[in-house]
């Protein structure tokens, strides 16, 4: 972290450092215990270590890393809904084939039974005219 300096006597080298409560980075040196040695508003300041709670860690990680942490993150997450959309769309281009064949089936079902229905609706009105009967 060379990034890392003291906001006051801007030294890096060996010196403890804490960050206060309004965002300033200072060395031991020059943190006061009341206020801020920076800017001089009243602050508690927290010593920066390998102690510090994750979600205060986060801030002083290298940003690459943490950028590419994060898009393997995402790239996992992508990668997994991907799927479930193939997973869901290859379900109802299957649903979808199965109910065209079957649609398919009964429309062939049906021209046949109309077919039949015409057979045997001539051949009735044939035998009604065969009898005198007159059909309107």
């Amino acid at each position: 972290m060379d990034w890392l300096h003291c906001n006051r006597c801007f030294r890096t080298e060996a010196a403890r450092l804490c960050v206060s409560s309004c965002g300033h980075t200072c060395c031991q040196s020059c943190a006061s215990p009341e206020k801020c040695g920076v800017c001089g508003a009243p602050c508690k300041y927290l010593l920066l270590s390998d102690k510090m709670k994750a979600q205060e860690q986060v801030y002083f990680r290298d940003t690459v890393e943490l950028t590419q942490n994060r898009l393997e993150h995402l790239t996992q997450i992508s990668l997994f809904q991907k799927t479930q959309m193939v997973r869901v769309l290859s379900f109802f281009k299957r649903k979808s084939s199965e109910l065209e064949r079957r649609l398919e089936e009964v429309c062939k079902a049906s021209h046949r039974e109309i077919s039949e229905l015409r057979k045997e609706n001539s051949e009735l009105k044939r035998l009604l005219s065969q009898r005198g009967v007159r059909i309107e």
